[in-house]
């Protein structure tokens, strides 16, 4: 293949000095994904103007990261790569007849590369624009300066040629170095593989990560008996909710995640959001209308020591009447007594609870859902999972000093 070995000195230093203006953004980027995502408190980088041009917002989101590092590393690689295919004459050069050798056309893969990545950032501009409603200024530089790069080392024509000659020179040296191309290649996906898991490199990623499992729409530590957490623990946990809250749906896979890490007992404090039997809220809140219904099934489970069964089936179900609701807990084979469900729940002995749950929960000044109670702590709402372990593991040393 005919070479395209040699930059012309206008190319060498145009190239040269659209890659430091590259890496300067890209550190400047860095710097703005580190003060954003590691920095409790920092003063907002100059490229934060206003809500639509924002640097700092952007690099607050989860797509400034790609593959667990930050799109601003990522351009720092490409430039460090670019770097180094307009110096390799000079490398081959001084390290003869090594890998180096591999690159006969440097014009033709920065070319392909600044095209790739120009490619690579229209759609990051798209999402950019379209999604995060923000734009970050200094990354449409980059992107324009990855354009600028393709067009400047390109051969005649539409990078056609650029391209093939990329492809048709990686398969080559490939099979040259091929025991040293699978080596480097399990390494690098075996480092991405560890970043996108690990998120170091993004905390408030892991955050959201780790969030998410608390917003399915199962509960897999989910248990039947009565019983959720430690008979006897020196954390008792009352969670004041409604079965049809979507927060309380949150809180619930939670709590049953926390009851398996800490030594914690969990209470459900029944509190529909329903005037069909809650006379402390003023009105029926859309979408609760047969939580006074959900409650005295539940209720009525616990007489059987099926409580949390129940309950699990209740939060993530959208129940439509007492008939839909009956044949749900049959599907899930609990071992209940159907018939005996059926009449405890409308018994007046589950009424006289429902109402001790409602009014108990008045008396604390709950009127929403959820509330967390956490040995005689009271907490407002939803929070996330690591706060509440913190305040869990608060109480244990609180209940361990008073003893």
């Amino acid at each position: 293949m005919e070479s395209n070995y040699k930059f012309t000195k206008l190319q060498f230093s145009i190239i040269f000095i659209l890659i430091l203006i590259g890496i300067g953004l890209c550190v400047e980027l860095s710097i703005i994904f580190w003060k954003t995502n590691f920095l409790e408190a920092y003063i907002p980088s100059f490229c934060t103007v206003s809500e639509l041009i924002d640097c700092d917002g952007v690099a607050k989101t989860t797509y400034s990261v790609s593959m667990g590092v930050p799109n601003a590393v990522w351009g720092l690689i490409l430039y460090a790569v670019m770097l180094m295919l307009l110096f390799v004459d000079r490398i081959q050069a001084k390290f003869k007849n090594t890998i180096f050798d591999v690159f006969e056309n440097p014009k033709s893969y920065i070319a392909t590369l600044g095209l790739l990545s120009f490619g690579i950032s229209m759609i990051l501009a798209f999402i950019s624009i379209f999604k995060i409603h923000k734009i970050c200024a200094l990354c449409f530089c980059t992107y324009f300066v990855d354009l600028f790069i393709a067009l400047v080392a390109k051969e005649k024509g539409f990078f056609v040629k650029d391209i093939k000659t990329t492809i048709f020179d990686f398969i080559k040296g490939a099979k040259k170095y091929f025991i040293l191309f699978i080596v480097v290649l399990v390494g690098f996906i075996s480092t991405l593989i560890y970043l996108d898991r690990s998120l170091v490199f993004s905390p408030k990623l892991k955050k959201e990560r780790a969030q998410k499992e608390f917003y399915a729409d199962k509960n897999k530590y989910a248990i039947k008996g009565n019983t959720l957490g430690h008979k006897d623990a020196p954390v008792i946990v009352n969670v004041y909710s409604d079965f049809n809250c979507p927060f309380c749906k949150v809180v619930n896979i939670m709590l049953h995640k926390a009851a398996k890490e800490e030594k914690i007992e969990v209470r459900e404090i029944n509190f529909p959001l329903d005037t069909t039997c809650n006379s402390r809220i003023g009105m029926t809140l859309g979408g609760h209308e047969n939580s006074c219904l959900v409650s005295k099934y539940a209720l009525a489970a616990r007489k059987q020591g099926k409580f949390w069964g129940v309950a699990n089936i209740l939060f993530y179900n959208n129940i439509q009447n007492e008939d839909d609701l009956v044949a749900k807990i049959k599907d899930a084979h609990l071992g209940l007594d159907i018939d005996k469900l059926k009449s405890d729940a409308n018994s007046p002995s589950v009424l006289d609870e429902l109402n001790s749950d409602i009014e108990k929960t008045y008396n604390k000044g709950i009127l929403g859902t959820p509330a967390i109670e956490i040995n005689d702590i009271l907490y407002f709402g939803a929070m996330p999972y690591e706060e509440l372990i913190e305040k869990i593991q608060l109480a244990q040393k609180r209940a361990q000093n008073n003893r």
